[in-house]
């Protein structure tokens, strides 16, 4: 199978290099996880066929286990990765960049702007969690529009953090003594990729559907 033909999930599926791959040609992957390859190289300007030469040299992924099945399980794997992986690491990158001085002045404020914005996107896929259940077996009229929309602004503004992350870590790149934030921006970067990947593929499409379902009560005769 051509690379254009395979779907974007299924490219970083096979491999853990395959996103920051993608990241670097300019191929958008935020939210179109589940679109074909081939129509995100064009809008990127770039060859499929030199994408395919880059992406042959990545290392392949490990068996992992699947991912939770339940919205339940979703959420709560999402709280997991804030508690246990994003929460650390955006802390160890404002140590980081608190040691670069002026340097690192720019990162601090968009790690502290990030640690704001993240803690309150949590508390908005916390209030979901009580109804995970009846949102799963289908229910209508649960989940309004205005939550959905929530949903969307706050993973956009998470996305905006993201990029002007990866513009201060590109800068800083060639700064020996800058070295460890850097290295500790790409982690922060890695892991708001992993969370809006997983919410945008796997958690919104079920809100998405428990939204726009007709609420069986209201089921006329």
């Amino acid at each position: 199978m051509k690379i254009e033909d395979k779907k974007i999930c299924d490219v970083i599926a096979g491999s853990p290099d395959a996103e920051e791959v993608l990241e670097n040609a300019g191929v958008d992957y935020w939210f179109g996880w589940d679109r074909m390859l081939g129509p995100a190289c064009e809008a990127a300007n770039i060859d499929p066929g030199e994408l395919a030469s880059r992406l042959g040299s990545c290392r392949p992924c490990a068996r992992s286990e699947p991912r939770p099945v339940r919205l339940a399980a979703l959420l709560h794997e999402s709280d997991e990765q804030w508690i246990q992986r994003i929460a650390p690491a955006i802390a160890a990158a404002v140590g980081a960049a608190r040691l670069t001085a002026e340097r690192g002045h720019h990162a601090t404020r968009l790690l502290s702007e990030l640690q704001g914005h993240f803690a309150q996107h949590m508390a908005t896929s916390e209030s979901l969690m009580p109804m995970a259940d009846s949102i799963e077996n289908g229910e209508g009229g649960i989940v309004g529009l205005v939550t959905l929309r929530t949903l969307r602004l706050e993973h956009l503004e998470l996305a905006r953090i993201a990029r002007e992350l990866r513009a201060e870590e590109e800068r800083l790149a060639a700064d020996t003594d800058a070295a460890e934030l850097v290295a500790a921006m790409q982690t922060v970067i890695r892991e708001i990729h992993r969370h809006i990947r997983v919410a945008h593929n796997f958690i919104l499409p079920r809100l998405v559907a428990a939204a726009t379902a007709r609420p069986v009560a209201f089921e006329p005769w």
